[in-house]
């Protein structure tokens, strides 16, 4: 089995996702706010899934995110989001500006639910010095160096959009220099993210059809989150 090894880059969606949580421990901590942008080449990141999640325990890390058990009361649980959550990212390869924290998140919640699938994933905060385009730095900062809009920090939505675009930034460099297949970008350096191009994406047909009300964070800027719109099975 070659995963994505053989597939040309452009033709495997991105499920780029962002997770707020309790913590940095999954278990003891748990996901609180969860978003999808999904990227199809020829088309501009779309949000497909964003919503708070409620912890089943106090909240914490308020400081960071800004969300209060106030906010994740009436919100659901994350087995109550598995569903629409796979749907969302079913077919894609997944990535996250710091892919290694998210996919750590990601594996206990699924894992809870006994869905345990090896996803393949790219680590977007890595690739800027993989692809030779700058150190590796905070979302922000590379945000403002490619002249992508980023703002509202640690809100799931605007940091997944924001990541969204700067995989946009990666992939026409790796066009302009030719570089088509997965095994091609694995081939320009080594990285831990880059073993996991060997696996194949979670399969649509696997996803639990559950449905749930979502509840997104509302932000201020209203305008910049738009409205995420559930994922067609």
């Amino acid at each position: 089995m070659n995963g994505l090894l053989g597939r040309a880059i452009a033709d495997v969606p991105l499920a780029v996702i962002d997770f707020e949580t309790t913590g940095m421990y999954p278990g003891h901590d748990r996901v609180v706010e969860v978003s999808v942008v999904r990227v199809e080449s020829g088309r501009e990141p779309e949000l497909v899934f964003d919503t708070l999640v409620n912890p089943q325990r106090p909240m914490a890390a308020t400081y960071v995110h800004g969300i209060s058990d106030h906010d994740v009361i009436d919100a659901p649980r994350f087995e109550e989001i598995g569903g629409p959550f796979l749907r969302a990212i079913a077919g894609c390869a997944v990535a996250a500006y710091n892919v290694a924290f998210e996919m750590r998140f990601l594996d206990y919640e699924l894992g809870r639910l006994g869905i345990r699938h090896a996803f393949p994933h790219l680590c977007l905060m890595y690739m800027r010095p993989m692809l030779g385009l700058g150190r590796m730095c905070r979302l922000a900062e590379a945000c403002r160096l490619h002249g992508v809009t980023h703002s509202h920090a640690h809100a799931a939505a605007p940091d997944a959009m924001a990541a969204a675009k700067l995989w946009s930034v990666y992939a026409q460099d790796l066009a302009d220099r030719n570089l088509i297949t997965y095994r091609e970008l694995a081939a320009i350096r080594r990285y831990k993210f880059t073993e996991s191009f060997g696996r194949d994406p979670h399969p649509e047909q696997l996803a639990d059809a559950t449905e749930c009300q979502l509840k997104p964070r509302v932000l201020s800027d209203a305008t910049l989150i738009g409205q995420a719109t559930e994922p067609e099975a």
